[in-house]
This record gives structure tokens, sequence and C-alpha cells, in this order.
């Protein structure tokens, strides 16, 4: 018997990780590796790099509105609900990767890389969210706090990949050799969701024979567009998932995530590569490794303290100690030039907003309705993504006003980070119970 998701939980977590594993490593090799070689060579200033993440973020904040409701609409059951979306987004994100063989060099061609990237992550953010509502779909509510900590790791582990396998390759070997190691990667990764079946019964391929065992799909009701809407009208039609959907707005506008965005992210590589005057390569190493593997640790935490006290808790609780901790570094600002006060202040700030991006993740996966894992996680995460697209922009232009001191950077973006404490009070600790999918009661 194949394996499948639903009678293995070792298939389940490994799945949904392996999926996280490939969006961090093209996201972070353009994103952070190929970025400092161009700000480190003089060639990519700070709207230059807004203008590039952009392109990169457009499918995540607009694409994924239209690709949630398309993969609730749109199922072949025979083959499992959310898998051969799964599949298909990442072929799609391996040509895509393929694509980027055809930019010379990055440095003369940013208009084409940016092109490329968009095209890439509209592949990308469809892997995201069919791998998110496969994950709604197959885990249950007590491994989502655990799951979403691996799935992070797991997303991490593809960002060291990337920032300090990738970097040195694209430092030695030029930026086609460092795409020609990504490419078999990713086409490793699809043969996973190819290979390891939802559901008992489901077939691998459309032309498989049919499996001697009916597949629990098989009577899988089709939803309409006007279900689908109803369905998350009532799922957020309180007022504790109002403010979810106010939550994840405002939740990325301040930095702190992790992966290079919002105000504080957004910098990263100008503060500590052009103000402070470190190697790039210093630099990518310390993203690489240390902060990595704490942003990793962070996610294992707070799946751990999530499981035990509550996704919503720990949340609260953690936003509320990133953000004295990001206060305090910016009062600390005479120390800034000693790079061991400014490694040790990133790391422990790392891992509590780690703690805090893992139990976001779950609290949203808990107060999903399954049948609209697509529409209505999806709609979170953009969200998250145009607070985070918002404090992008905001970077530069609050730098401007601050008279490029990123001590007092910090403080705007501490401001922020307070908001999220105070909408997370505003939340009932029990997460709004999801309302009935239209169909279902029929």
């Amino acid at each position: 018997m194949a394996i499948n998701m639903q009678e293995s939980r070792t298939a389940r977590f490994g799945t949904v990780c392996a999926l996280y594993f490939a969006q961090g490593v093209p996201w972070f090799f353009v994103a952070t590796a190929l970025v400092t070689f161009l700000v480190d060579n003089g060639t990519m200033d700070d709207d230059q790099k807004l203008a590039l993440i952009s392109a990169g973020m457009l499918p995540w904040i607009i694409g994924k509105l239209v690709l949630g409701p398309v993969i609730d609409r749109y199922r072949f059951p025979s083959m499992g609900r959310r898998r051969p979306w799964v599949i298909l987004a990442q072929l799609g994100m391996l040509l895509t990767m393929a694509a980027f063989l055809l930019v010379d060099d990055p440095a003369e061609n940013l208009g084409t890389l940016g092109l490329f990237f968009l095209i890439h992550n509209v592949f990308a953010a469809l892997q995201d969210v069919s791998s998110d509502a496969l994950a709604v779909d197959m885990l249950g509510d007590d491994e989502l706090p655990l799951a979403n900590g691996l799935m992070f790791v797991a997303k991490g582990l593809g960002a060291m990949f990337a920032v300090l396998g990738l970097s040195r390759v694209l430092t030695d070997s030029g930026f086609h050799a460092a795409l020609m190691v990504q490419i078999p990667l990713l086409f490793a990764v699809m043969l996973i969701p190819i290979f390891i079946l939802e559901r008992p019964g489901d077939k691998r391929f459309p032309w498989s024979e049919d499996a001697s065992t009916e597949s629990a799909n098989s009577g899988d009701d089709t939803m309409t567009f006007g279900e689908i809407l109803t369905g998350f009208r009532g799922a957020v039609s309180n007022k504790g998932a109002k403010l979810a959907l106010v939550l994840c707005t405002v939740m990325w506008i301040g930095g702190g995530m992790g992966t290079g965005m919002g105000i504080i992210d957004f910098q990263w590589e100008f503060l500590f590569v052009e103000e402070l005057g470190w190697e790039s390569q210093d630099y990518l190493d310390t993203k690489g490794a240390p902060i990595f593997l704490m942003t990793m640790l962070g996610f294992l935490i707070g799946g751990l303290l999530g499981s035990k006290f509550g996704s919503k808790k720990t949340l609260t609780y953690a936003v509320a100690i990133g953000t004295v901790m990001t206060v305090g570094w910016s009062m600390l600002r005479s120390n800034w030039d000693d790079s061991t006060f400014m490694l040790q202040a990133w790391l422990v700030w790392t891992l509590v907003w780690a703690i805090v991006g893992a139990n976001l993740l779950a609290f949203l996966m808990s107060i999903t309705v399954k049948d609209l894992g697509g529409t209505q996680f999806s709609i979170y995460m953009t969200l998250i993504n145009v607070g985070a697209f918002a404090g992008n922009a905001l970077s530069t232009q609050l730098l401007d006003v601050v008279n490029g001191s990123f001590p007092n950077l910090f403080l705007f973006g501490a401001a922020f980070q307070a908001l999220v404490f105070i909408v997370l009070l505003q939340i009932n600790d029990d997460a709004p119970a999801p309302s009935p999918v239209a169909h279902e009661a029929e």
C-alpha cells in the first residue's frame, strides 16, 4: 500500500516540512544572498532592493486572494483535495527558477530579474496556499503548534542553505552556478508529494488505474464560489474573527518575523554591511548560521509552548517581550559598534520573534474552516504580506525622516509591534469558533 498522509503522522509532517523547505531556498537566495552580493558591490541601493522585493511579494499579496478560492473551488478528488495543486505549484517553481538562467548579469538586468522573481513567486504563492490548505486538512488541532514550528524550521533550513551555501557558490562560481544547484533540489522536493498520497485509495497520477480501495475523496463535494464566499463570511462573522483579520494586517509592519521584511528587518543589509562596516560574507555567515539556527530554535520552543499553554496566550506574551526588547536595543545604541553586542542582541531578539511566528500561524490555522483552508488561510496570509509590504515601503521613508538613524528607526518598528500587542489583548483567549460551510449544512 502506498504511503499516505492520513495514516502516517511522519508523512503528514514530512510532506509539509519539505514543501516549506522548498519555499525557503529560492526566496532567500534572491532576497538575501543575491541582494547582499549586489549591495556589497555597490550595484543596489535601498530603493532598488524595495523594487525587487516588492516584485516578489506582489503575488503573495494579490495572487493569494485569487489562488485561495481557486484551489477550494476546483478540485481533483481522485488524486487528493490539495495534492494536485501542490505538485503543479512545485513544478512551476522549478521551471521559473530555470528561467533565471536567461539573465546573464543580475547587476545589469535588475528589471528582468524582478520580472522573473515576480513570475516565480506566482507559483511559490500557489505552493504556499495549497500546502497550508493541505496542513489545515490533514493535521489535527493538537498537531498544529508543533507542526508549524517544524514547518518553519524546515523553511529556515532552506534559508540557511541559500544564505550559507548558495552565497558562496554565487561569489565563487557566479549566478548561473548557484541556480544550477537549486534546480535539482526543487525537482527532488517535487517527488515527495508525487509519491506520498493524501489518503488511501488516491490516484498517484490522473492516468493511474483506479485504486482497489475507494478513495476517501471520491465523493468530495465541489464548492461553488458563492458557497466559498458565504462560508468565509460565516467564519469571520464574530468579533474575535474580525480582530484576527486586523491582527494579520498589523502583525508584520514593524518587523521581527525573521524573513527580512518590515520596518526593521528590511534594513539588515544596509545596517550591518553599509552602516556598521561588517564584511558582506561575515554578515551572510551570521544570518545563515546562528541567526537562522536561533530562528529554528524559537519555532521549536514556540511550538512546544503553544502546545502546552495555547497559541494565543504564548503569542501575546512573546509579542510583549519582543516589543520591549526592540525598545531596549534602540536605547543601547552606544553599543552598536560592538559586533559581539550586536550579535547577542540579534540572536535573543530573533528567538523571541520566532516564538511569535510559530504561534501566530498555529492560532490562525486553528480558527480556519477546513473546507475553506485555501480561501480563509490565504486571506490571513495575504493580510500579513500586506503588512510586510507596508513595512518595507515605510522603512525607507521613515529612515529618511530620522535622518538615517537606525536606532530611531527601531523605535518606529517597536510602535507597530506594540500595536500588535494591543490587538491581541482585544481577542478572547478562546479562538473564534469556525462556522460550518454552507454546503455542508444542506
